[in-house]
């Protein structure tokens, strides 16, 4: 469990998804890419902003069998 006194040096915000840990800013290894995410449940945020009012950007919706074969995914579903 995240004690809300633990230190995290570059938290923004208290996550609104789980509701169980802070959501601070991280960067990719080897890269400048930056982005927000929680400790706890790993939910993720574009801006710190979006995380603290809970906007998520990418909505989603599923792809056609086309698309994923398309993309070169197909073989990673797995079929019962």
């Amino acid at each position: 469990m995240i004690l809300l006194n633990e230190t995290y040096e570059f938290k923004v915000a208290w996550c609104k998804v789980c509701d169980q840990g802070w959501v601070a800013i991280v960067k990719a290894k080897g890269t400048n890419q930056y982005w927000v995410q929680c400790s706890e449940c790993y939910s993720e945020w574009d801006h710190p902003l979006h995380a603290q009012l809970n906007i998520h950007i990418r909505e989603t919706i599923d792809p056609s069998s086309e698309e994923i074969q398309e993309i070169g995914w197909g073989e990673y579903i797995i079929r019962d």
